[in-house]
C-alpha cells in the first residue's frame, strides 16, 4: 500500500489525498510531525524534507521531481500497480545514483549553454559605475 507523508497545513496534501479518495486510490497517510524518526529517515534517503512525500513499491516520490499534478500521481500508481518495479540490488542503485548525477550535469550544462545564448543576445546594460548623473545647476549668488 502507498505510504503518503503529510503536514496538517500543506494545502498541497490536502488536494492529493482529495484526488486520490476521488479516484479510489488506497493509500495510508502518516503525519510527518507525528513520526519523526521515520521522516528523519525519509528526509534522509530522498536528501529533503517535503510534503506531500510517496513511497510506493520501495521508492520515495515527491512533487515536482516524480509528478507534478496530482492526476499525474494517479497515473504513475496505475502504471507501477500493473507493471511493477524490481527491487534493485546495492550495485545498481550506485549504478542509478552514477547516471542521475550524469543527467543533472548534462541538464546545467544545457542551461549555461542556454544562458550563454541569451546573454549574446541581449544589449550590453551600461553598468551603474559608468552610468552619467545629471549634474543639478547650483544657482549663483
Amino acid at each position: 500500500m502507498m505510504k503518503i507523508y503529510t503536514s496538517p497545513t500543506c494545502h498541497y496534501c490536502n488536494r492529493l489525498k482529495t484526488v486520490l479518495k476521488e479516484k479510489n486510490v488506497q493509500f495510508e497517510e502518516i503525519i510527518a510531525s507525528e513520526n519523526e524518526e521515520e521522516w528523519n529517515e525519509i528526509t534522509r534517503i530522498a536528501g529533503i524534507g517535503m510534503t506531500p512525500a510517496i513511497i510506493f513499491q520501495n521508492e520515495i516520490w515527491l512533487p515536482n521531481r516524480d509528478f507534478r499534478t496530482p492526476e499525474e500521481l494517479v497515473q504513475r500508481v496505475e502504471h507501477f500497480t500493473a507493471n511493477p518495479m524490481r527491487h534493485l540490488n546495492l550495485e545498481e542503485r550506485l549504478d542509478q545514483m552514477h547516471n542521475t548525477v550524469k543527467n543533472l550535469t548534462l541538464l546545467l550544462n544545457q542551461m549555461g549553454t542556454t544562458i550563454q545564448t541569451l546573454n549574446n543576445k541581449v544589449p550590453n546594460p551600461v553598468p551603474q559605475s559608468q552610468q552619467q548623473v545629471p549634474q543639478q545647476q547650483v544657482p549663483q549668488q
